[in-house]
């Protein structure tokens, strides 16, 4: 790091500033108390090039755009920056990603957290940096299901690493419900122990759910909570659609996002949770039966009067070569859906997760790593990062000092 030029909006931050040049290794940054016009002055003044930067906002919005433009001005091309401040607004979040900011993150933000994010590789940010605050026009609770359309096609992995990025991007609070009541893996994928879990609704679903029955099913994995299903095999018992409802209703209460990793079978309890979700994602592969079944749950969703709008399709495992392989085109023209979003053929990564209880997300930057970015970004109507090796096409990419 050639050169840390932190900005900050007043003194109170000094010691903040302070903790995130130690976070990162510097003993000697340059801390900068003003307003960012005012820093690029100084970096004008001074002929000061910095190759990381950090920016405070503070309250501003759109008009800190401006200034942000004044700084690049003053910057080397692929100068790395990030921006934190205390302004929960969408607009702006989208206008300093334009310019080649790599995330704006939300005070007060762990030192570490912005350290790790200011020196990661480009790949993974949302991941491996602190929560991004969940834009106020994207307030409403959102409910995001994941099926795959034939069994095998990996919409649990889809889901698990989804929700686990989710918690990572927002200080709004995710939950990840395993609905898979007898093969459900994600307890054991990550390691986790629960000794209620699902099953508490399942094997008692006339016992009422409230917030006390949902913090006693709920087992942390970092920021992300999760509701697991049973370790053991266990007769599937009979569930109403109204427990499924209530529920759901429930965990609205205490979560912004809620992502369902629901099992693959068709019940009338699977069917409820399908039409209480505000986004169906429908995992799929590019081969003969998994464009059949995906076929006719799109059938079925169109009875349900699920709009296709809240359907979101992804076909997993691109670029795997099938024995009947099927064309992306002839995939939605039988399916009648567009295919939104691909995931990468990557099953070293899988195995490798697998293996040391983790997600994809928390391991070295992969294809598929980018990919779910990729998704959980379009999930919450967020603007795609740029995939890794490639250069954010904004104005700290862009332009040289004079």
């Amino acid at each position: 790091m050639r050169l840390l030029f932190i900005v900050i909006s007043d003194t109170t931050r000094q010691g903040w500033a302070e903790a995130l040049a130690a976070a990162c290794g510097i003993s000697n940054p340059q801390i900068f108390v003003g307003t960012l016009g005012q820093a690029a002055q100084q970096l004008a003044q001074h002929s000061l090039s910095p190759s990381h930067l950090v920016l405070d906002i503070g309250k501003g919005r759109e008009e800190a755009l401006a200034e942000v433009d004044q700084l690049a001005q003053q910057c080397e091309p692929g100068t790395r920056v990030i921006a934190v401040g205390d302004t929960n607004d969408i607009q702006l979040y989208r206008g300093l990603l334009a310019r080649g900011v790599l995330d704006y993150l939300p005070m007060p933000a762990n030192p570490k957290d912005v350290a790790g994010a200011l020196t990661a590789p480009s790949a993974r940010l949302a991941a491996q940096a602190a929560p991004a605050q969940m834009p106020a026009s994207y307030g409403e609770k959102r409910i995001i299901t994941f099926m795959s359309a034939a069994s095998g096609d990996g919409a649990s992995t889809a889901a698990l690493n989804t929700a686990y990025c989710l918690s990572r991007m927002y200080n709004g609070a995710t939950v990840l419900v395993d609905m898979d009541y007898q093969f459900g893996m994600v307890a054991k994928h990550l390691d986790l122990q629960n000794q209620y879990g699902i099953r508490d609704l399942f094997d008692h679903p006339e016992r009422g759910i409230d917030a006390t029955l949902i913090k006693r099913m709920v087992v942390n994995y970092g920021k992300l909570h999760v509701i697991t299903a049973p370790a053991e095999l266990r007769y599937l018992p009979s569930v109403s659609a109204d427990a499924i409802r209530e529920l759901l209703n429930t965990l609205k209460m205490s979560y912004d996002n809620i992502i369902l990793d629901l099992p693959h079978v068709w019940l009338p309890w699977v069917a409820a949770a399908c039409q209480q979700s505000t986004t169906m994602v429908v995992v799929a592969q590019l081969w003969l039966k998994s464009v059949s079944h995906a076929a006719r749950m799109m059938r079925v969703f169109r009875d349900l009067n699920i709009p296709a709008e809240r359907i979101i399709t992804v076909i997993n495992r691109s670029g795997a070569k099938f024995k009947e392989a099927i064309d992306p085109k002839d995939f939605e023209r039988v399916c009648g859906t567009t295919i939104r979003y691909t995931l990468a053929n990557d099953i070293k990564t899988i195995t490798s997760a697998e293996g040391s209880a983790k997600t994809v997300m928390e391991l070295d930057s992969s294809a598929l790593a980018e990919d779910i970015t990729q998704l959980a970004h379009g999930l919450v109507g967020l603007a795609a990062k740029p995939a890794e090796g490639g250069q954010r096409g904004g104005l700290f990419s862009r332009l040289k000092k004079e």
